[in-house]
């Protein structure tokens, strides 16, 4: 009966607390208590939009399909660019890296963009991709 007791008074004495912080504490909850959490690890919080489009973006099967003509961008961009393959194997996969993987969507133009997407056998979504990584990047500035 005692450890019940404890127990209960455990659990109430935690909600307490609980509620206790969410009214006085100074980084708040929700959007902000995330921005403090995360702010030095240079992580943005997603939308419900953002969420649902993430799973069209992982299909890459690293064919290589999407580099065939891409030498000229690649050997101009003096090492930002290092192909599309690469783009969607690795920077576009690291919301901290958005603002180095919009700088190597410099030297790629959306009508390549499209290109791609018709050559690509996985149908990534290239274009939504790259507007999805420069928002991202630009937000981050």
């Amino acid at each position: 009966m005692l450890s019940r007791l404890h127990a209960g008074w455990l659990l109430a004495w935690s909600l307490l607390r609980t509620l206790a912080r969410r009214l006085f504490d100074p980084h708040g909850h929700g959007l902000a208590l995330f921005h403090s959490n995360y702010a030095a690890d240079r992580l943005l919080p997603m939308s419900a939009s953002d969420r649902l489009a993430l799973p069209s973006f992982s299909g890459c099967v690293a064919c290589g399909c999407c580099d065939a003509g891409q030498a000229r961008a690649i050997a101009a961009s003096n090492g930002r660019y290092r192909g599309m393959m690469a783009f969607m194997l690795s920077a576009s996969r690291s919301i901290p890296d958005f603002d180095a993987a919009a700088d190597a969507l410099r030297h790629i133009d959306a009508d390549t963009l499209q290109q791609l997407e018709a050559i690509c056998p996985a149908r990534i979504p290239f274009r939504q991709i790259a507007a999805f990584v420069q928002a991202k990047a630009d937000a981050m500035r």
